[in-house]
């Protein structure tokens, strides 16, 4: 019997220390649970701060959940505010080209559809090693498409991102494409889209700050951006065709610490292989597409503390002064620079 007694004091001294344990553990299981459902109540609250941005004309929300644009049909003309979600896995970007009218023809979306099998059938010779034969792919293109005005749009959009851009589309018959590789070749993602001539929306946005593009400049922006909403009014100052024979844009990146930014350099340029090939080395978070000589669009972003970059999408744009870091602190005290911090 006493045996007995002693073996149950021994297994009750066992068990209390291991349901002491039990207990801290499910304390302290209890409060990680507290703390990530604080966390992702942070994150979403971050998501709807990040996504309220004003909207400047008329609104058009675009979103995109795989290879594809979801936007209405059809507009009216006049200052435009595109808001672009994309809700899929890749990088992607909106360019809104105005398709010409040619010897009394208007161009429309089945006329450019033959235009991306030639950008996709010159990138799989470049790929190959055939950088010449894949250059002279280009001799296909028809002669119209020298008529096409590229009139801006959203830049590039990393995954789960949205990011806005206000333009002045004029009445006509464009297209929505985005161009961004996966696996080295050009994905076919383009929309038509009809714009209806009205006269409600000939107000462009007031700007808080100003920046302007060209070849001679490369990316000016003479105030350094401070932390919170700002609307960023983006001259293009010049136009013409790069080595990649598109013309220079903006867009904005987010940094970290370890951002290899003459990675990010090469990775702009289409005509190299690797070059905006999805996964992006960084997180893009929109900015202005090319638009010609003259023209002005407005990028709206709210600008948390962090480092970050302006970069244009052409071939070597540290070279040409269209790479840029600045910074973003707490004491909304900017700085700006051609070399990172």
């Amino acid at each position: 019997m006493k045996t007995f007694k002693r073996k149950f004091r021994f297994m009750i001294f066992m068990w209390i220390p291991l349901l002491l344990i039990s207990c801290k553990n499910e304390e302290k299981s209890n409060l990680s649970h507290q703390m990530e459902m604080k966390e992702i109540e942070m994150e979403e609250k971050l998501v709807v701060e990040k996504v309220a941005l004003p909207a400047f004309g008329n609104l058009v929300e675009v979103k995109t959940t795989g290879m594809n644009f979801i936007l209405p049909d059809e507009i009216p003309s006049g200052w435009t505010t595109f808001r672009y979600s994309n809700e899929s896995p890749l990088t992607h970007f909106m360019l809104i080209d105005k398709l010409p009218v040619v010897k009394g023809k208007q161009i429309t979306y089945d006329d450019f559809e033959n235009i991306p099998p030639v950008f996709r059938d010159a990138m799989d010779l470049i790929n190959a090693g055939k950088t010449d034969e894949g250059f002279s792919e280009f001799s296909r293109l028809p002669e119209w498409f020298s008529e096409v005005i590229f009139s801006g749009g959203v830049g590039l959009v990393s995954p789960g991102e949205t990011a806005q851009t206000t333009v002045y589309v004029k009445p006509g018959t464009y297209v929505i494409e985005c161009y961004v590789k996966t696996g080295g070749v050009f994905h076919p993602m383009t929309r038509q889209l009809e714009v209806k001539k009205d006269q409600s929306y000939e107000t462009p946005p007031t700007p808080t700050l100003n920046m302007a593009i060209s070849r001679e400049g490369g990316i000016e922006m003479p105030e350094s951006p401070t932390a919170g909403l700002h609307t960023i009014a983006v001259e293009f100052k010049d136009q013409g065709p790069h080595e990649h024979f598109l013309g220079h844009d903006v867009h904005l990146v987010r940094l970290k610490k370890d951002t290899d930014l003459d990675e990010l350099n090469s990775w702009m340029t289409w005509t190299r292989p690797e070059g905006l090939n999805t996964p992006a080395p960084v997180k893009f978070l929109g900015g202005v597409q090319e638009m010609p000589a003259g023209n002005t669009a407005y990028f709206t972003v709210d600008l948390q503390p962090g480092n970050y970059a302006w970069i244009s999408e052409v071939p070597n744009p540290k070279e040409k002064n269209m790479l840029k870091t600045f910074s973003v602190s707490d004491d909304e005290i900017g700085s700006i620079s051609g070399e990172r911090d």
